[in-house]
């Protein structure tokens, strides 16, 4: 397309599946260097599944893996080896890479506008969508925390057939395994591994952050769902997701895109349009906020609540938690601990965090953030201003904590 912002090409290179039928590789190249990144799963993949619909998924998956590595350096200049894809794909992968990311150009000062031009051809003969048999089967993800695990209580009275998906990135992580145990999930368990050169501490990238992981996570759920016969790939993604961090160039950035109404829409025409219409992807807890999930879980299902956690230190590559599951400093400890303290005992959710982060006075501007009293709310997978205010009065109404009143607004 001839679009260049100074940087060397960004290469989609090539993916394969290995002989053992269970590994899959997509290879990319950036500034000469070349990366691998693997999704391995643990059953083979049935021959009959290596279809022309498969290729289709592969090539998508290969361009939603690659965004860890892309915004590395931001390129351009954007060359697929393998092939070629049409304008209305381009104009989906454009978007991906530009609101999927809007956290990461907010954090280093990046002009997003006019920066990703995935190239295309106008010919879409190859590219259109394959209907599949029904099956009357359902997937559902399960992250460890208390919307799967609530989804997945909601599906087990409807008697529909379902299985879980877990999702492991560079280790296999406890929390989820404990989880799924507890509630007899039966799942179907996949592993994705990243280069681990692309993060040599010697090698020093222009550009480091946030990307969409729950685009990467509905991808690998479509592949899943095709290669196993399910008809829907279905998340745990709440209201409490819509609401923006911030904005930048009249962009709203928010570090949850790829779990809103917005992108769950983009992304379900884009997989009927070009993948197959048999295989649905959404959130049946959309109109739902975070309170009211805590609420629903604490009052039918306690006996779970001890064994989920939210804390992102307990999926850490580098520095993962130990023998506990809150870290009880970050975002989303502190949004979770008001959350449960809304509908739970004193007693109880100190027990459950390991202590009283409210009486925790260098996370007073943590909650003032959370609560709309401070700065901008934290770049985490946190509840909108409005109910953690809600969520304060329901703490304050019980008198158990003591709270410090600037924090609460008046209605």
């Amino acid at each position: 397309m001839g679009y260049n912002n100074g940087m060397a090409a960004f290469e989609f290179v090539s993916h394969k599946i290995e002989p053992d039928f269970r590994t899959l590789v997509f290879t990319y190249s950036l500034e000469s260097e070349v990366f691998t990144q693997t999704i391995q799963l643990e059953t083979p993949i049935d021959k009959g599944k290596l279809t022309p619909l498969f290729e289709r998924v592969l090539h998508n998956l290969h361009f939603a893996l690659g965004i860890s590595y892309w915004k590395a350096t931001c390129s351009s200049e954007i060359q697929i080896k393998w092939g070629s894809i049409t304008k209305s794909e381009s104009d989906f992968w454009n978007t991906i890479y530009t609101k999927g990311l809007g956290e990461f150009y907010y954090k280093n000062n990046i002009d997003f506008r006019n920066l990703v031009h995935f190239p295309f051809v106008n010919d879409t003969t190859s590219h259109e969508s394959t209907k599949l048999p029904k099956h009357n089967r359902d997937l559902i993800g399960i992250g460890g925390g208390k919307d799967s695990a609530l989804v997945w209580e909601m599906w087990k009275k409807k008697n529909k057939h379902a299985d879980g998906l877990v999702i492991h990135t560079q280790n296999r992580h406890s929390i989820i395994d404990q989880l799924t145990t507890k509630m007899g999930i039966p799942h179907i368990r996949v592993m994705r591994s990243m280069d681990k050169s692309f993060f040599n501490p010697e090698k020093k990238w222009k550009y480091n952050g946030h990307v969409p992981v729950s685009m990467i996570y509905a991808w690998i759920g479509i592949l899943v769902a095709y290669l196993f016969d399910y008809d829907s790939f279905i998340v745990s993604n709440e209201r409490s997701a819509e609401e923006a961090n911030t904005t930048l160039f009249g962009m709203n950035i928010n570090h949850q895109w790829s779990k809103t109404k917005e992108f769950e829409e983009l992304f379900n025409e884009y997989i009927h349009t070009h993948i197959t219409p048999s295989i649905d992807y959404y959130s049946p807890i959309r109109d739902m906020s975070e309170l009211h999930i805590v609420e629903k879980l604490v009052q039918n299902y306690p006996q779970y609540v001890s064994h989920i956690a939210s804390c992102n230190r307990n999926f850490s590559i580098q520095n993962p938690l130990k023998e506990k599951k809150w870290c009880g400093a970050c975002p989303k400890c502190a949004f979770a601990f008001l959350m449960f303290a809304a509908c739970m005992s004193k007693k109880a959710v100190i027990e459950m965090f390991g202590k009283d982060l409210l009486a925790d006075s260098s996370l007073l501007p943590l909650f003032a953030d959370l609560g709309g009293r401070g700065g901008l709310k934290p770049f985490e997978c946190v509840g909108t201003f409005a109910e953690v205010q809600e969520a304060l009065r329901m703490i304050v109404a019980k008198g158990e904590f003591i709270i410090p009143g600037d924090l609460v607004m008046n209605q």
